[in-house]
């Protein structure tokens, strides 16, 4: 004697239904992820930023005659003379200080950063007159021209596509040491090294 078997599935309401549920928990999962992800992006670019001027900033330390030229680079040997970073940039031991490769001077690119993830941008203020084209450390480790008094000196500001509200940046002092930028008018958006709200490109 046979004994029939039923083999149950889904109807298709039943497969509907899991449908419909599925795309309303990826619709609502899908932009915390996506914002999860934008933050994690960003930080990590600041940590980098942090590290690139601890080390320029060691690294002329050791180099009592000579200048540390940290600047933007497309091709990892030569700087751009840009104010866009985001491309990636180099540090360099740079004996007279122009901004140029010399190797009769002993100048040598000391390392090469990659280009910024996600369509990032980074931007230089008011570390020098350069416009944002580079930053420069003197033997003693302070930013090149010093500048007068405590007050900080400049600004490394990392924006994405949500602007500045979401915009992360550190503070460069006149020793040269950093400091994330705060928002102290609480507005919402970070203040740059002389309080003025950090904008993006």
């Amino acid at each position: 004697m046979t004994l029939a078997r039923s083999n149950r599935g889904f109807t298709l309401v039943e497969l509907l239904l899991t449908v419909v549920i599925l795309a309303v928990v990826i619709g609502f999962a899908i932009p915390s992820f996506q914002t999860m992800v934008m933050n994690n992006r960003i930080i990590s670019q600041v940590n980098e930023a942090t590290s690139l001027i601890s080390y320029a900033r060691s690294e002329a330390s050791k180099l009592p005659d000579a200048t540390i030229t940290v600047c933007p680079s497309t091709d990892g040997s030569s700087c751009a003379n840009s104010a866009a970073w985001e491309d990636g940039w180099l540090v360099m031991r740079d004996a007279d200080g122009d901004r140029t490769l010399d190797a009769g001077d002993g100048d040598e690119i000391l390392r090469v950063f990659q280009g910024l993830a996600g369509g990032n941008t980074l931007r230089v203020s008011g570390l020098s007159s350069s416009g944002g084209t580079y930053i420069q450390f003197a033997g003693n480790g302070y930013p090149v021209p010093e500048s007068l008094g405590a007050s900080p000196v400049g600004t490394i500001s990392i924006c994405d596509s949500r602007g500045a509200e979401e915009a992360k940046a550190i503070v460069v002092s006149v020793s040269g040491q950093t400091r994330l930028a705060r928002d102290s008018d609480n507005d919402g958006v970070l203040n740059d090294h002389g309080g003025t709200n950090i904008s993006c490109p």
